[in-house]
C-alpha cells in the first residue's frame, strides 16, 4: 500500500477552520430586494471574466452610471457619498435660481451690510470719540430736564422712577449674571459711585443754577487726569494743557454768573464722583468681555435705583418729604395730575441719559482713556448753557462767551491731537511690522 493512500492521522493540535471562528448570525436580505440585487452583482463580479460586466447578467438591473469623476473612472475604490445634514442640499445637487428668504431679511442682511461698510470707513477710535460727542450732549440736556422735573417731584422719588425705568431692559442680562460674580462685583462698585454722583447732583440741582451746574461738572476735566496721575498712569502734555484751558474757561463761567450756593458744593462732589466712575469704568472695561457690558450697566442702575428708595424712605420717616393726599379723587383731578406728571422728563432721563449713556460710555472707553473722555466732557458747560438759555431763560454776557472759547478749545485740542497721534503709532507700527 502506498502512503499516499493512508488515511491521514487526526491532528488535534490544529482545529479545523470552522471550529475557530465563533457562528455570527447573518442578517439575510429579502429574496427578490434591492439589497438582494445588489449583492448578487457583488459576487458575480468576482465569476464573470474580465471583459463582462455585472450588467450582462439579465437577471440583474443595470448599474446606474455615477457622475462623480473617482467613482466612473473607478479611482479611489474607498470612495463615500459624504453624509449631508437633512434639510440642506448636496454639493451635486442644482441651487435654485430662485431665493429662498423673504424680501424683509434679505433687505434686513442689506442695510446691516451697508451699516458695517459705511462704520468701517471711519477709524475705531474716531467712531469712539464721536460717540462721546453724542453724550455729552445728551448729559447737557439732561441737567436741565432734570432741574424742571424736580420742581413736580422730590428728587429721590424722581431717581427712584427714573432708575426703576431704566432697569428694565437689563432685567433678562441681570438675571444671566448672576453666574458670574465676578460682573456682579465690578457692576455694583461702579454703582455705587454713580449713585453718589446722581444724587449728590439732584440734590445740588434744587438751589443751584443749571447752567453753572454744568460749568462746575466740567472740572471733572481736571480730576480725572490728577487722579489717574497718581495711580502711575503717563499723562501727555497735551492733555495737561487742554485740562488748563477748560479749567480756566469754567473759572471765567463762574465768574460771570450768580454768587455760590450749596448747591454748588453738591455738584463739584458729584463731579469728583463722576470722575472716580469714569477712571474705574475705563479699567473695568478693557479687562471684561464686551457680552458683559449690559450686564454691567444693569448693575449699575438697579444699585442707583435701590439707594434711591433707600434714600427716599429714610425721608419719608423723618418727614422731610411732602405727605401725599391719599384721599378719593375725581376722575377729572386725576387726569389733571396724570398729565401733570412729568413723564417726559423721566423717560428721556431713564431711557436715554442712563440707559444708553452708561452702555455706549463703557463702549467708548475700550478705545479712549479716561483722561482724554473727561476732556471731551469738558464741552458739557457749553451745550449746558445752551440749554439752560432754551428752557430756563438764562444768560450770560461776553466773559461767559470767552469761558465757552477756552473750554470749546481744550477740548478740541485733546481730539484731534490725540487722533493725529493715535494714526502716526498705528501707521509706525504697521511699517515695522511689515
Amino acid at each position: 500500500m502506498l502512503l499516499s493512500e493512508l488515511p491521514s492521522p487526526p491532528r488535534p493540535w490544529r482545529p479545523r477552520v470552522r471550529e475557530a471562528h465563533s457562528a455570527r448570525p447573518r442578517h439575510l436580505p429579502l429574496l427578490g430586494s434591492h439589497a438582494t440585487l445588489l449583492s448578487r452583482r457583488r459576487h458575480l463580479h468576482l465569476l464573470l471574466p474580465p471583459s463582462a460586466t455585472p450588467s450582462d447578467d439579465p437577471a440583474l438591473p443595470p448599474a446606474r452610471r455615477s457622475d462623480h469623476p473617482k467613482k466612473a473612472s473607478g479611482e479611489g475604490e474607498g470612495w463615500r457619498r459624504k453624509a449631508v445634514p437633512p434639510g440642506t442640499r448636496g454639493p451635486s445637487s442644482p441651487v435654485p435660481k430662485e431665493t429662498l428668504s423673504s424680501p424683509r431679511w434679505t433687505a434686513r442682511r442689506q442695510a446691516r451690510a451697508a451699516w458695517w461698510k459705511a462704520t468701517s470707513l471711519v477709524p475705531r477710535r474716531a467712531r469712539s470719540v464721536i460717540l462721546l460727542n453724542l453724550l455729552v450732549l445728551i448729559f447737557a440736556s439732561n441737567i436741565s430736564i432734570v432741574k424742571e422735573a424736580q420742581t413736580m417731584l422730590d428728587p429721590d422719588l424722581f431717581n427712584i422712577i427714573r432708575f426703576t425705568i431704566a432697569a428694565i431692559p437689563f432685567v433678562p442680562f441681570l438675571l444671566k449674571s448672576l453666574r458670574d460674580m465676578h460682573v456682579v462685583i465690578r457692576g455694583v462698585e461702579l454703582g455705587i459711585w454713580v449713585t453718589l454722583a446722581y444724587l449728590t447732583q439732584s440734590i445740588g440741582l434744587v438751589t443751584a443754577d443749571a447752567g453753572r451746574a454744568s460749568f462746575i461738572s466740567a472740572l471733572t476735566v481736571i480730576i480725572v487726569p490728577f487722579l489717574d496721575g497718581i495711580l502711575g498712569a503717563e499723562i501727555p502734555a497735551y492733555t495737561w494743557l487742554g485740562a488748563f484751558l477748560s479749567v480756566l474757561g469754567v473759572g471765567i463761567l463762574e465768574l460771570s454768573g450768580s454768587p455760590p450756593c450749596v448747591g454748588d458744593l453738591l455738584t463739584l462732589l458729584s463731579a469728583f464722583c463722576f470722575g472716580i466712575h469714569m477712571l474705574r469704568t475705563e479699567h473695568i472695561s478693557r479687562k471684561m468681555k464686551k457680552e458683559n457690558f449690559l450686564a454691567l450697566v444693569g448693575c449699575q442702575v438697579v444699585v442707583v435705583a435701590v439707594v434711591s428708595a433707600v434714600s427716599f424712605i429714610v425721608k419719608c420717616f423723618l418727614q422731610t418729604v411732602v405727605p401725599w393726599n391719599l384721599k378719593p379723587h375725581t376722575p377729572t383731578e386725576l387726569f389733571s395730575m396724570m398729565s401733570s406728571f412729568p413723564w417726559l422728563a423721566i423717560l428721556y432721563t431713564g431711557i436715554i441719559a442712563t440707559t444708553f449713556c452708561l452702555w455706549a460710555e463703557i463702549v467708548a472707553m475700550r478705545d479712549v482713556s479716561a483722561t482724554e473722555t473727561a476732556i471731551i466732557y469738558g464741552l458739557e458747560p457749553v451745550w449746558g448753557a445752551i440749554f439752560a438759555w432754551a428752557i430756563h431763560g438764562e444768560r450770560w454776557g461776553i466773559t461767559g462767551l470767552i469761558g465757552a472759547i477756552f473750554i470749546i478749545a481744550g477740548s478740541l485740542m485733546v481730539q484731534v491731537l490725540g487722533s493725529f497721534l493715535d494714526i502716526d503709532v498705528s501707521e509706525d507700527s504697521y511699517q515695522m511690522n511689515s
